[in-house]
């Protein structure tokens, strides 16, 4: 019997090893460039602060981390991904354990380690990389919590909870799904009657109210991004957003395992009685239901309720393996595997099989290019070293900052209008540079607006990075004396 333990934990670990060993050489072979956000993120890490216009400040803090042990390289700072989503998947294996046993655990583990999201955002360093981290060691500590009810453990998971909050603010959701829990639940009910979970939620409030309080000192920025993005504000009641949302979650969590996880809550009320099943149930299906009424009410992106697949992971492997079906088990697992390798050789095939990469074909297009552009910008400043980079593009900036050599810190956003829409328009002040030059990079060749600023505005080429035959980076550029002021 201890042999068999060793077997599935060596072997979880072995596999799990082997294939973040396999992710990393992937990405040093696809070698893509940063994504938008995350050259914002890396702009961000310049300034280690509590807060930033968009998001509370973890993932920031993590790239300037790794940007202090590893260097300045965009794949340093996305092997972060990689080197995180072993550890969360580990949690998970732990929490697993705690709950059932080790064929679950092994199960659980690897089901969340494959999920088609997880293969994708691994060479991505975003938010969720260390939400899904903080989410999933907030949920270990609970699940001990409440079978010990030991108050370092509580104190833990708030800990836990805290960071997730400082990693993005849907882990709000996990207190929402604890206090459901409860009430819902005849054996763990007390824990609402006495101190220990609300000093557990003092806890992560404690850890969070840094952000908390950055906030207030910035008008609350980042609240109200969050209803921006939200369009909540907008036209409302979108069934077409909603099947949009929930087909997409068959690519996040996996062809099968999302079917399995639907499976699962047709056959709920047979297992409802289950004190841990439910538990996961509840963790899994309200962040689900409440990122369902958002795709409903205006949109959400496919990746918002990733969070939900932490509880669903365990959750499936417990239902499977204890109806002793594990073979949907190793399906689903095979299956993600599979189109893990798909995603990651798409553009090696498509070269094996003769067919050429266009704008409707090429999946990485936006990361195309932008280090070649980044050297054309570079080339330009430094044959005018006496004026300023402008652009009127948050993500132009943030993907040229990046990538230009030196980094063009000095590069300003044109905001007229000085509405508040990003970091550039909360942190920067273009009336502070009356009477510069500037070389303004622009999306069309029209600049005939710009003259009321400046008082000469002079067309001086363009830009084409050529990524497919149909598709360029495209910029024109323009020299502009002497800003009046807006």
């Amino acid at each position: 019997m201890v042999e068999k333990k060793l077997n599935y934990t060596y072997l979880f670990c072995a596999i799990i090893g082997l294939l973040s060993i396999y992710r990393v050489v992937m990405l040093y072979h696809i070698n893509p460039n940063f994504y938008v956000d995350e050259a914002y993120y890396w702009i961000w890490s310049q300034k280690l602060d509590f807060g930033y216009y968009s998001k509370p400040p973890m993932v920031a803090w993590f790239i300037y981390f790794a940007q202090f042990l590893f260097g300045d390289s965009s794949l340093v700072f996305k092997t972060i991904s990689v080197m995180v989503y072993p550890v969360t998947s580990l949690v998970i294996f732990l929490t697993a354990l705690k709950l059932f046993d080790l064929k679950v655990a092994f199960y659980a583990g690897l089901l969340f380690f494959t999920m088609p999201g997880i293969s994708l955002s691994s060479f991505i360093i975003s938010t969720d990389v260390v939400l899904l981290l903080f989410w999933s060691l907030a949920l270990l500590f609970f699940v001990i919590a409440i079978e010990t009810d030991k108050m370092h453990n509580w104190i833990l998971a708030g800990i836990f909870g805290g960071l997730g909050l400082l990693s993005k603010y849907n882990m709000i959701i996990f207190v929402l799904s604890a206090v459901i829990f409860f009430l819902w639940s005849k054996k763990y009910l007390h824990i609402l009657k006495g101190p220990k979970f609300y000093i557990s939620v003092i806890v992560a409030f404690c850890v969070f109210l840094p952000n908390l309080i950055w906030n207030y000192q910035n008008n609350f920025v980042s609240f109200t991004h969050v209803q921006e993005i939200s369009q909540i504000d907008r036209e409302l009641f979108h069934f077409d957003k909603l099947l949009e949302f929930f087909v997409a979650q068959f690519g996040v969590f996996g062809l099968l395992s999302f079917g399995m996880l639907l499976f699962i809550v047709y056959r709920s009320a047979k297992n409802i009685a289950d004190e841990k099943f439910k538990m996961l149930l509840i963790f899994t299906l309200l962040f689900l239901f409440i990122i369902s009424i958002q795709a409903f009410l205006s949109r959400a992106f496919a990746n918002w309720a990733a969070p939900a697949y932490i509880a669903a992971s365990i959750l499936c492997a417990y239902y499977f393996v204890n109806v002793n079906k594990i073979y949907f088990l190793k399906f689903a697992v095979i299956i993600n595997l599979v189109l893990m390798m798909a995603m990651y050789h798409y553009e090696d095939m498509m070269k094996t099989f003769g067919v050429e990469l266009t704008k409707k074909t090429d999946p990485l297009k936006r990361v195309r290019g932008w280090d070649k552009l980044g050297q054309e910008v570079s080339k330009i400043a430094a044959n005018y070293p006496n004026h300023l980079i402008l652009a009127n593009d948050r993500n132009f900036l943030s993907e040229i900052i990046f990538y230009s050599k030196p980094h063009l810190f000095n590069a300003k956003i044109f905001n007229p209008e000085k509405k508040v829409q990003n970091y550039f328009h909360q942190t920067q002040d273009l009336n502070q540079e009356i009477g510069k030059d500037f070389i303004y990079f622009a999306g069309n060749n029209n600049c005939s607006d710009m003259a009321k600023y400046f008082d000469n505005v002079k067309f001086i080429g363009e830009i084409e990075i050529k990524v497919h035959k149909d598709y360029s980076l495209k910029y024109f550029v323009f020299e502009l004396k002497k800003f009046k002021g807006y």
